[in-house]
């Protein structure tokens, strides 16, 4: 987030203005160091790691780090962190992060560089979590954040931006250091301060080492757990319905996997091997990173998605079922203007997309911009937006955009939710030109409806055509809402606006941070994302169900290498139905989570990969799954899959998913029984 919010700050602000880093100089790329007391801003664009090795000295004076107040809540961790106990003797970094901020998103994988450079050393990172949005301030919206964003490490909730105002910080993100004696070194500010931060953290070491401060390694705590979905999926980002009614793809994000189903939830395909990565080739090879939009080419049966996190464009051949990188290098670039072909152009941030004729267009988040790639000649470059972050209208490259994530078409214009002011805006496909239909200023937001230029959204994130008005997901406000620009209204559509657990199809839908929608005739299909679901609403009558995927575990199940397990011959009766009792053997110290469902998954490894697939009834094990006779035959070679989750004995918040495997080869013997007991040991993974 390049902005800044001012909050009344403390006395330590006052003190903190003479702390700098000494030899580093004020740089203005990435949003600068708005924070006073702060040193290194973000590099300039363009600029190379190698480049970033400043030689500095620490400061000498410091100040005494607040400690942090005893009544706030924390996230991902059992415990409270205290600078002046838990943390002494350690290198602390103080992350001021809010979670809809995709710079606080880009600088993510720094943290973890050096949660893994340091590991075992006593250094630890600490979230921070001040809140933009009214809807960020709620302690279990920041634990969905946490989780989705695949955070490590322990987060304290900032609430009225006490922490914020102690330590002087007025922009996101903000990194500040704290040495192991607990005073406050210094701070960065923006994106693009890995090998600064590294180099700090790495000289304040070893000063603790000479000075005989540093404990001996970093705090002892358990990260919170989150129960795997019944549903298949996690947080799925966005949904697309393509017109002719034959596909509905979905980017299941935190799977970092696309799934190809038909309009009666079959399967049909997995793209992805759910490994994170960027690997191009077959479907069940590739590799994505919290994959977001797509769109479909139907004259040629291809998929675009942007790899959000990869910062790539992929291109997806349903027919060969096979994936492709198009556009972007895999590091994220901060080029305003683009201009190159295919991979040789980076990218950042890529959220949507949307295809009109040989155009793709780009939601390119992270550069508060709308690109488009020429697919007949590659080249990718920036459409609307000057790439800084703010809300006014225009032409071309001299509107300002904020963090555009939804995009759709409707005639001449493309109609993008832009997040980051609260807005509905669209841009003209001929002209360029850009306007704003709802929305003021990155502080302005609410949940009103009426008047359009009265209303107010929260934090949008997509859009979908549906007849001649626009819907959009209010994600922040937990709903969807409809405008009909003829009359200059917007109306609530779905949605209690109440985050709550997912209800059945009888009772007000209840959606929890929806990041996508698509519209297909009277049916919309909605990206649930925090509920991990697909919800199917009849926007003519009002009527909602879950879009339940069938196959999804079987698929899954049909990509797994369990070449690795020794393949078991198990004696069957012809003509009989089997009973498989699958039964996990947890070790020391770790046991079955019963709050998580339980699945399992049984296919053919041939005959089509043929098979079934459930959810166990109860939480108990062993698991029964009941074979038909007709599912199996003898001599066939057959994969199970069961998955669960288990937790520690020492910390019952901590929840790890674990699938087990089983090869079989079924042998006809008619003295057989049909019940066969099968084990398997879990593994765990802390």
């Amino acid at each position: 987030m390049l902005h800044s919010k001012a909050f009344r700050a403390s006395a330590l602000l006052v003190v903190a203005v003479a702390l700098v880093w000494a030899g580093l100089r004020l740089q203005g790329s990435r949003g600068g160091s708005i924070f006073p007391f702060a040193a290194a801003a973000n590099r300039p664009s363009g600029h190379r790691e190698s480049d970033a090795m400043l030689k500095f000295n620490l400061p000498k004076q410091r100040v005494r780090a607040p400690e942090f107040p005893k009544d706030f809540a924390w996230v991902n961790t059992d415990k409270p962190l205290y600078i002046n106990q838990d943390l002494k003797g350690r290198v602390v970094v103080l992350d001021f992060w809010t979670y809809c901020c995709i710079n606080c998103m880009h600088i993510l994988p720094d943290l973890e560089y050096i949660e893994q450079k340091y590991a075992g050393q006593p250094v630890v990172i600490v979230g921070v979590h001040s809140a933009k949005f009214d809807n960020e301030q709620d302690r279990d919206n920041i634990r969905q954040a946490v989780e989705r964003y695949n955070i490590a490490h322990p987060v304290i909730v900032d609430e009225r931006h006490r922490i914020w105002s102690e330590y002087g910080v007025n922009s996101w993100p903000t990194l500040m250091v704290i040495d192991p004696e607990g005073k406050v070194v210094g701070s960065l500010s923006g994106e693009g301060n890995r090998v600064i931060l590294d180099e700090i953290v790495s000289a304040l070491l070893e000063e603790g080492k000479q000075n005989g401060t540093l404990a001996a390694g970093p705090p002892v705590f358990h990260r919170e757990g989150r129960v795997p979905s019944a549903s298949g999926l996690a947080f799925p980002g966005k949904v697309l319905a393509e017109p002719s009614g034959k596909f509905v793809f979905i980017s299941d994000s935190n799977h970092d996997r696309v799934i190809i189903a038909d309009p009666e939830g079959n399967v049909v395909a997995i793209a992805g091997s759910g490994e994170k990565g960027n690997a191009d080739g077959a479907f069940d090879k590739a590799q994505f990173a919290n994959p977001q939009g797509l769109a479909y080419d139907a004259a040629n049966n291809l998929l675009y998605v942007a790899d959000t996190d990869n910062h790539l464009i992929r291109k997806l051949d349903l027919n060969a079922k096979s994936v492709q990188t198009i556009a972007g290098t895999g590091k994220q670039v901060y080029d305003r203007t683009g201009g190159a072909n295919g991979t040789a152009q980076g990218l950042n941030s890529p959220w949507d997309l949307a295809l009109v004729d040989w155009n793709l267009y780009i939601a390119m988040a992270g550069n508060h911009q709308i690109w488009s790639m020429d697919l007949r000649s590659g080249k990718v470059s920036a459409w609307v937006g000057s790439g800084a972050e703010n809300i006014d209208d225009g032409t071309g490259l001299s509107v300002n955009l904020a963090q555009p994530s939804g995009l759709t078409r409707k005639g001449d214009w493309l109609y993008f939710a832009d997040s980051e002011v609260s807005a509905l805006r669209r841009a003209n496909l001929k002209t360029r030109t850009v306007e704003t239909l709802i929305g003021s200023g990155l502080f302005d937001f609410g949940d009103r409806t009426g008047s359009l230029r009265s209303a107010k959204l929260q934090h949008p994130l997509g859009v979908a055509v549906s007849g001649d008005d626009i819907l959009v997901a209010d994600t922040y406000n937990h709903k969807v809402k409809r405008v009909n620009e003829a009359k200059g209204e917007i109306s609530a559509v779905a949605g209690t606006g109440k985050s709550s657990a997912p209800a059945s199809d009888k009772t007000d839908l209840s959606l929890y941070e929806p990041g996508g929608l698509s519209a297909r005739g009277d049916t919309l299909y909605i990206a649930d994302t925090n509920h991990d679901r697909i919800i199917e609403y009849n926007l003519a009558g009002g009527t909602w169900h879950e879009f339940a995927l069938k196959g999804l575990r079987m698929e899954a199940t049909k990509q797994m290498d369990l070449t690795g397990i020794p393949l078991q011959e198990v004696a069957v009766k012809p003509g009989m139905d089997l009973v498989l009792r699958l039964n996990p053997e947890f070790p020391r110290g770790v046991h079955l989570n019963k709050e998580a469902p339980i699945n399992y998954a049984f296919v053919s490894s041939s005959n089509g990969g043929k098979g079934i697939e459930g959810l166990a009834k109860s939480p108990m094990i062993p698991v029964e799954v009941r074979i038909p006779a007709s599912a199996f035959q003898p001599g066939g070679e057959y994969q199970t899959t069961l998955n669960l989750a288990y937790c520690t004995d020492e910390s019952s918040s901590i929840c790890v998913p674990v699938t087990l495997g089983w090869r079989l080869k079924f042998v006809a013997n008619p003295a057989a029984s049909n019940d066969v007991p099968l084990t398997a040991r879990v593994k765990p993974l802390m």
